[in-house]
């Protein structure tokens, strides 16, 4: 979870500013019922965690919001005035490949503080809002990527284009102008973000009227537009994939300077596609119907009560309607078409509400845990596996009884140690990591066994036998499987103790063993060793292969030892052989 530090004072001129009290014993004390957890307080500062799918409370100014509603029961508008701005913003259609959703408002005469420790906590706690939202809503920037401007000394309309890379500016934490290629090897920032910008489709430029360079998205701001201590109208770009997220963040950062006195005025922004955007803050319409209330809570809820709670929330109840057809279909609700449902309008930058069952938990949270009836559960629903499940649990058990031990090798492997290193060719299309963090792990593995002679090799040292197996997961053609191998290195071990497990294994499986066929593997295919190796048919289906591991493969991996091994297609297995249990 996202941790933030607020500052007392700082909280303490927000709510002052709003005409109301900083209690920061209550916040203390009751805050953690609107989903953060107070990790920390002292004299001068609050530590706070908030949880996941609450980036509405991720800056002082909206957290203090949230708080007024629901610690000093302050009605709170669910929505803004958004005025109507000149300013334009045109996407080229050249972004539709590059960053496709691009949004921007702008709030004027927001209240940065009265004196310069005031203003740089301002400054300060801007810049950590924004980062918050990059790392949450913007899954470190690849999603959503946020600019915050002085809007001094810049003039509309403003562009976005993809730029071939030959532009320079002035980056933020430089002195010298940089084209956008430099900053993407030297800059601090562009290096920790490089693999966000493929070349190929162009760098993403955002430039005043001018042709003066505002932002280099998701890098870095230039210094033209650098916000300080003395900013008090500001642009707001949002760029990224998610558009979900790419307005969630837009309103986020608006709403909080709004909170401070600023006009939200709104951008034109001509799309890539010839659309056009202007930012609201217009409440968003719930439908939730009683009868879901009544079932969740184990109790009837009065009106008061609803009224008082979804308010406590930042939402107000409008009226009662009659549940339609557009609310049937829900596995969650099993209402018909003239059972009654609440009317609810909750702000638009709670963005974590999706279903009315996210409605019915703001609810319980405005109402208390506390207020909630004690009654036990009448639904009663044990878990049960699924029948692939026992397929698997007897797979472990046959070859735990022959002595092995099971591992957990990483899914992630390359293609020397997968392919060359073994000889076994792709079963399929291989899936391959776009921005591997190291080599050794760029592509997710079609089998398992190389993993377990890499293991083996690894612990050469210790005292032999060495009997290991897994059960796990494989990709094949872009696809989940499920595949089992073991490996042993043993003085004795051959074909014939391989051939033991195989069979051992397939029995315990209730095979007939008259419908099973081995048939001799071909020669340096694989890490087998030619004529010591068979492949295992049930029907027509190819379950598996077992057999002697070639010398030549074992001495790469730096082992003098005989190996013996089998590897088997789980998926296969559960077709052609179903679980006796439940023949």
């Amino acid at each position: 979870m996202p941790t933030i530090k607020l500052q007392h004072s700082q909280l303490g001129d927000i709510q002052k500013f709003n005409g109301h009290i900083y209690d920061a014993s209550r916040w203390v004390s009751d805050l953690s019922q609107i989903g953060v957890v107070v990790e920390n307080s002292t004299d001068s500062e609050i530590e706070i965690e908030v949880f996941p799918d609450r980036p509405d409370l991720l800056s002082h100014e909206n957290l203090a919001r949230a708080a007024r509603s629901f610690l000093e029961d302050v009605e709170a508008p669910c929505g803004i005035d958004v005025n109507h701005g000149q300013e334009r913003m045109v996407v080229d259609p050249s972004m539709k490949y590059v960053r496709p959703h691009v949004f921007a408002v702008i709030v004027r005469e927001v209240y940065t503080g009265k004196s310069d420790s005031a203003k740089d906590l301002f400054v300060q706690s801007l810049m950590d809002h924004q980062e918050k939202l990059h790392t949450t809503l913007g899954r470190k920037r690849k999603s959503v990527s946020i600019g915050v401007h002085d809007l001094g000394g810049i003039q509309g309309p403003f562009s976005v284009s993809a730029d071939k890379g030959d532009s320079v500016f002035t980056p933020l934490g430089e002195e010298r102008e940089m084209a956008l290629t430099e900053i993407l090897e030297f800059h601090p920032k562009g290096v920790e973000y490089a693999h966000l910008v493929n070349p190929e489709l162009g760098y993403p430029l955002i430039r005043d009227c001018k042709g003066k360079v505002l932002s280099f998205p998701p890098i870095i701001n230039g210094v033209d537009t650098k916000v300080t201590t003395e900013s008090s109208d500001f642009l707001i770009d949002v760029t990224g994939w998610d558009r979900r997220a790419c307005l969630a963040a837009i309103r986020l950062v608006a709403l909080s300077l709004h909170e401070r006195g600023g006009t939200v005025e709104s951008v034109d922004v001509s799309q890539w596609d010839g659309s056009h955007w202007r930012l609201d803050f217009d409440p968003v319409e719930h439908k939730v119907p009683e009868s879901l209330i009544n079932m969740i809570l184990g109790i009837e809820v009065d009106s008061n009560t609803m009224e008082k709670s979804i308010s406590r929330m930042g939402g107000k109840i409008v009226g009662k309607v009659r549940v339609d057809e557009e609310a049937i279909g829900s596995r969650w609700d099993g209402t018909a078409v003239d059972d009654l449902a609440y009317l609810i309008h909750m702000p638009a930058w709670r963005s974590d509400l999706l279903h009315p069952v996210d409605i019915v938990e703001d609810l319980i949270i405005g109402m208390g845990l506390n207020s909630l009836p004690e009654k036990k559960s009448e639904v009663n629903l044990p878990g049960s596996p699924l029948i692939d499940s026992y397929t698997e649990r007897r797979i472990r058990q046959s070859i735990r009884a022959l002595g092995a031990h099971e591992v957990q090798t990483l899914t992630l492997t390359n293609d020397i140690r997968e392919f060359q290193d073994v000889r076994i060719q792709p079963r399929g299309a291989v899936t391959r990591i776009r921005n591997p963090i190291t080599k050794e792990h760029g592509i997710l593995r079609q089998n398992i066994l190389p993993s377990l002679i890499e293991l083996l090799a690894a612990n050469r040292h210790h005292e032999l036998p060495h009997r290991i197996f897994e059960l796990g997961a494989t990709v094949i053609d872009h696809s989940n499987s499920t595949s089992v191998a073991w490996a042993c290195a043993d003085a004795n071990a051959g074909f014939s103790t391989a051939k033991g497990f195989c069979m051992s294994l397939l029995r315990d499986l209730g095979a007939d063993e008259n419908n099973v066929k081995l048939v001799e593997g071909p020669p340096k295919e694989g890490p087998w060793l030619a004529g010591r190796v068979a492949i295992v048919m049930i029907g027509d289906a190819h379950i598996g292969t077992f057999g002697e591991v070639d010398p030549n493969v074992s001495f790469k991996f730096g082992l003098r030892v005989p190996i013996h091994a089998g590897e088997f297609y789980v998926n296969r297995i559960v077709d052609s052989l179903p679980d006796p249990l439940f023949r």
